[in-house]
């Protein structure tokens, strides 16, 4: 019997708009989400969105680790002329690091559940995550090849965008984000994210150390050989805008404050391991939020159409 069999369905819908099959699938929404003593938020309401062509069949599927329920100029424009699918997925915590292995359980049981009933490959998947989603997509990937997973949906492409993926390098810069103090937002960040973590893990990288390098999906600390086996025969593409001076003048941060650090330093030990599908994607000024500010953290430095090509040349019908 599945986890599925267990929760309420509150809202599931399947209608067909400009050529497009869309399928919704929403959960009650649970109490609130405490990240520290003092800081929470609200949930949302965990399930999927699916969006397939209008014969509501696809030779692949692109999971976006994140809910992301509003379907207007997505990628999904560029997928579906190519029969290839989208589907955004949360737990109802729209912070999720995915601490709890159920949570990934209950990921695994949406996206299986789709897998089935539209009768889409299981191998032609491409997992793809911005910033703390694409987080997510890793440890997702990784739990998928453990034995803690019941259907192993290991991605065939994963494609993440400055994402966060060493902890303990994350807790000290955030540890000093929260002590200079340089933004209120940067402030904020840190003050939660440092909670959080501190929370889940029961405690600092200086006396839970070893809680640290287990939860990080990659860790320089610790190059875990069988934890990067994961992804040894998976097509992975990191992306970041590494714009030190932009972080050092606007943030107080140095490359120690980038996630570039440890998207380079991943890619390089799956190289190393063998891995020559592995690739670290560069950019330069293409980092900007959806009302023209300048930010190299954003989503706008991957080239949508091209990611899709990419996954669509990987892809495999037999």
């Amino acid at each position: 019997m599945t986890l599925l069999c267990f929760l309420v369905l509150l809202f599931s819908s399947a209608v067909v708009t400009r050529a497009q099959y869309i399928e919704q699938f929403r959960e009650k929404a649970g109490s609130q989400i405490i990240l520290t003593e003092s800081i929470s938020i609200p949930p949302e309401e965990p399930g999927y969105t699916l969006i397939l062509p209008e014969d509501k069949t696809a030779k692949g599927l692109v999971v976006f680790f994140n809910a992301d329920r509003d379907t207007a100029s997505k990628i999904f424009r560029l997928s579906l002329p190519q029969k290839i699918g989208v589907m955004y997925v949360t737990t109802g915590n729209r912070l999720e690091f995915f601490f709890e292995n159920d949570r990934m359980i209950q990921i695994e049981e949406y996206l299986n559940k789709v897998l089935e009933a539209h009768k889409i490959l299981k191998r032609n998947l491409m997992y793809v995550g911005m910033s703390i989603a694409g987080t997510r997509a890793v440890k997702f990937t990784s739990f998928s090849s453990s034995n803690l997973s019941t259907h192993h949906l290991t991605p065939l492409c994963l494609a993440i965008c400055d994402s966060p993926l060493d902890f303990v390098r994350l807790w000290h810069e955030m540890n000093k984000a929260k002590n200079v103090k340089a933004t209120p937002v940067t402030t904020n960040e840190a003050t939660w994210v440092t909670g959080y973590l501190e929370r889940k893990l029961g405690g600092t990288p200086l006396n839970r150390l070893d809680a640290y390098l287990t939860y990080s999906p990659f860790s320089y600390a610790n190059t875990d050989s069988i934890k990067l086996g994961h992804f040894r025969d998976i097509k992975i593409r990191a992306y970041t805008e590494p714009d030190v001076l932009w972080w050092m003048s606007t943030r107080k941060k140095d490359y120690y404050g980038m996630n570039a650090i440890d998207l380079a330093a991943f890619i390089n030990e799956l190289n190393i391991l063998g891995n020559a599908d592995a690739e670290l994607l560069v950019t330069e000024d293409k980092g900007y939020l959806p009302d023209g500010s300048r930010h190299p953290h954003s989503w706008s430095i991957i080239d949508e159409e091209e990611l899709i090509e990419w996954f669509d040349n990987a892809i495999t019908e037999e």
